[in-house]
């Protein structure tokens, strides 16, 4: 009897298999709006899926995340380069000869603000293709992860009875 009482304060919660599962922010979660440790997700959708296809859109996903951030910091860092070499060369134009004219002739003559102003050009655009090479990894690797949930999903949904129409009439219908 002391021993039925000291097993029946320990928790079930390891027997428990959600009903729905949900993908927010590149992680599943469950029915409670918990995340799934990697070893349920396995349990739950199979070796084959968890292998071919969970493990591959997690990484998917994350490596999106991390190629939008630095995408993002390497265009705005391209864009502050060009922009102060364009700003430093309009300031020494115009402190040489007081006012502006002819000031785009001089500026594809000035090798050093133009170089700058290149170099930002191009530190912006491998930023941007980094950004969007991200997204798109981001998106395909949220993407599959919608898919494993809706196929799990799909696979649990509850037995219900109900009246209602069905293929050949009116009657009772059972959904599986």
């Amino acid at each position: 009897m002391l021993l039925v009482l000291f097993f029946a304060g320990f928790s079930a919660h390891a027997q428990y298999v959600p009903r729905q599962i949900e993908q927010e922010r590149g992680r599943l979660l469950d029915d409670r709006g918990e995340v799934m440790p990697d070893y349920m997700v396995q349990r739950l959708v199979g070796d084959e899926i968890y292998k071919e296809t969970y493990v591959g859109a997690r990484k998917q996903y994350k490596a999106g995340r991390v190629l939008i951030t630095t995408g993002l910091i390497g265009a705005g860092a391209g864009l502050a380069v060009s922009g102060v070499s364009l700003g430093v060369f309009i300031s020494d134009y115009i402190q040489m000869f007081g006012n502006t004219d002819n000031i785009w002739d001089s500026f594809s003559s000035a090798t050093d603000s133009v170089g700058w102003f290149y170099r930002g050009f191009a530190i912006a655009g491998a930023g941007g293709s980094a950004f969007l090479t991200g997204l798109i990894f981001k998106t395909i690797g949220w993407r599959r992860l919608e898919w494993i949930a809706g196929q799990y999903n799909e696979g649990n949904r509850p037995v219900a009875l109900r009246l209602g129409q069905g293929r050949y009439g009116t009657g009772l219908v059972l959904n599986f």
